[in-house]
């Protein structure tokens, strides 16, 4: 995946074809580094994307929509000064740079046709949009501005005169003869490998690029050049001279490359370097460029969710854990309290024989059965009566914590183990949908605060997503809960008492349910597959062996005042499965 200075070729090549000459109606900054720009041209719309973000920057037109701040940012405002109702009257790319400018002419205040120039640098980090005027060379101003004191090349700022990057003294490689070609494989060093050589040579070719070159030669991505003969380098040239010919005529191919349902790449070339299965080919690179974004920007935001998510239960976990940590301490300090209540008992017995200022008490125990002796260590501050009273508090101050301490370890057992339940529904949530499912959990049980709705009227909590379901090898549903809302749905509301209900045994885990018509005994094939299922959709996935409980839909009922997910059963049989997901997807509804 790169947007490279072939991408860029073919996204100037489309907006040739549809933008040019086409007159600006809007301009909007939706995001910080990201302007969309409404293009109208032959009864048609165009939005045109410019992103400079580091790991996203590009060029292209797309059909998705933006969010507009309420108050657009200063630098929007000065594009729309500057070039609302402008036609675009050219579009450039200097070589096979990624470098794109927009010619732009407009009528002034004055009424005076003016020009200006958009230039687009899509570069990584260092990516900007510039806005310069071409009869003085000086910049406008920059999405992204800069001076000397963080660029040492150059300065982005109102102004100062527009220099553009800093060459990279590579050949363009639409110019590029056999002869000067064979001459820069002959100087590079013979360990480096034929992709690393194109990259470092050749102006416009991203790493993607380059190795695809290698593949269509019929080499290995890890060739290096001490590997080649004559008719490696032969190859390798034509294979080159191939794409430099389709760069130059225009012939472009619009792929997509996707892999377990996630796009891993796009380029403007039939990439042969994978797996013909996973080609896809809208009809231009915009469209390819703004599914494969949209898609990226989606797990993105996925991601970020989940992590948010995590860390606060994770959070809550360790608090919950100190806490439990600590209560687990006093119950073991509780230990000592009966030391405490013996010693009281000897001073108390002894009393007559101690008077103030002693410092010991030597005395037979008459709770050891040998009556062996001890020794109590006395406070001389205090009356042997004051000592006695003293360790008779401290026995009963233990004893009252150690009570308050067992009122509240099984509660901070079942605390944690819920939420680990849902830190395990998190880490497997792949979409928007879930996540918000699961927000809306820890929304109800207090663990976040509700986000303040403009709407008066009360909400309604929506129905959960559907869960997983499953067809058994002998033809029965198996369905399997993804959080603890849909668990309670599925176990409470969507199950029928003779169903056949599965649980991970002690591990936080999806509920498994397999739909049984009638009394239809369950076939033990399907029983394991259900048992692998419920393995597999748990904490205890990696294990090679995991212990599942499984017992009818009636035997399980949820304790009054429960969290989500959490249940009590009875009547259970265990059987010991590896995890796996054995049966094929139904459907994935959820």
């Amino acid at each position: 995946m790169a947007y490279d200075g072939v991408v860029l070729a073919a996204v100037r090549q489309e907006l040739n074809t549809t933008i040019l000459q086409g007159r600006i109606e809007r301009i909007y900054q939706p995001q910080k580094e990201l302007v969309l720009f409404h293009i109208h041209q032959k009864g048609q719309t165009h939005k045109l994307l410019f992103s400079v973000q580091a790991a996203s920057a590009r060029v292209h037109l797309t059909r998705q929509n933006w969010e507009n701040p309420p108050a657009p940012p200063s630098f929007c405002m000065l594009l729309r000064k500057h070039l609302e109702g402008g036609r675009v009257v050219k579009i450039e790319q200097p070589g096979l740079e990624r470098i794109l400018r927009l010619f732009i002419q407009n009528y002034n205040e004055m009424g005076e046709l003016t020009e200006k120039v958009l230039i687009a640098e899509i570069m990584g980090k260092h990516s900007n949009l510039i806005l310069l005027d071409p009869k003085t060379n000086n910049i406008i101003d920059g999405i992204k501005r800069y001076t000397f004191a963080v660029n040492r090349y150059r300065e982005v700022f109102p102004g100062k005169p527009y220099l553009p990057p800093p060459p990279q003294e590579k050949l363009f490689p639409l110019e590029v003869a056999e002869e000067t070609f064979r001459e820069k494989l002959l100087y590079s060093p013979l360990s480096q490998k034929l992709n690393r050589i194109l990259l470092q040579n050749f102006e416009g070719f991203s790493p993607q690029t380059c190795t695809e070159i290698v593949f269509r030669a019929g080499l290995e991505a890890d060739t290096v050049l001490d590997q080649c003969g004559e008719y490696e380098i032969t190859r390798l040239w034509q294979a080159f001279k191939e794409v430099v010919e389709n760069i130059r005529e225009g012939r472009f191919c619009p792929t997509l490359i996707k892999l377990d349902e996630t796009y891993q790449a796009f380029s403007v070339l039939d990439l042969t370097q994978y797996p013909e299965t996973s080609h896809l080919h809208p009809s231009t690179i915009s469209s390819a460029l703004d599914l494969f974004y949209t898609a990226k920007q989606l797990q993105e935001r996925i991601k970020q969710q989940r992590s948010s998510l995590i860390q606060l239960v994770e959070r809550e976990i360790n608090r919950l854990s100190k806490k439990l940590s600590h209560q687990m301490q006093i119950l073991s300090e509780a230990e000592k309290a009966e030391k405490y209540r013996m010693a009281g008992d000897l001073v108390t017995a002894n009393i007559y024989r101690l008077r103030k200022g002693d410092k010991i008490l030597r005395a037979e125990n008459f709770y050891h059965p040998e009556a062996e002796e001890v020794i109590i260590e006395l406070n001389p501050e205090l009356t042997p009566a004051q000592n006695a009273q003293f360790y008779y508090k401290k026995y009963n101050k233990l004893k009252r914590s150690s009570q308050r301490a067992r009122e509240e370890i099984e509660p901070l057992r079942n605390e944690i183990y819920y939420l680990e339940s849902v830190l395990h529904s998190l880490e497997n949530a792949d979409d928007e949908e879930h996540l918000e499912e699961i927000r809306g959990e820890l929304v109800a049980t207090g663990y976040l605060k509700k986000q303040p709705s403009p709407k008066k009227e009360k909400e309604k909590t929506p129905a959960p997503n559907a869960p997983l379901s499953f067809l058994s090898s002998d033809g029965l549903e198996i369905l399997v809960g993804k959080n603890n809302r849909q668990n309670d749905f599925l176990t409470f509301k969507l199950a029928g008492g003779n169903d056949m209900w599965l649980h991970v045994k002690d591990y936080p885990g999806s509920h498994v349910i397999i739909k049984t018509p009638f009394t239809q005994n369950i076939p033990s094939r399907t029983l394991e597959e259900a048992a692998q299922l419920a393995a597999f959709y748990s904490k205890a996935r990696h294990a090679p062996k995991v212990a599942v409980d499984y017992t009818q839909r009636k035997n399980v009922r949820k304790p009054k005042g429960a969290k989500p997910g959490m249940v009590l059963y009875e009547a259970y049989k265990t059987i010991l499965v590896t995890p796996a997901k054995a049966v094929s997807e139904k459907t994935k509804n959820g």
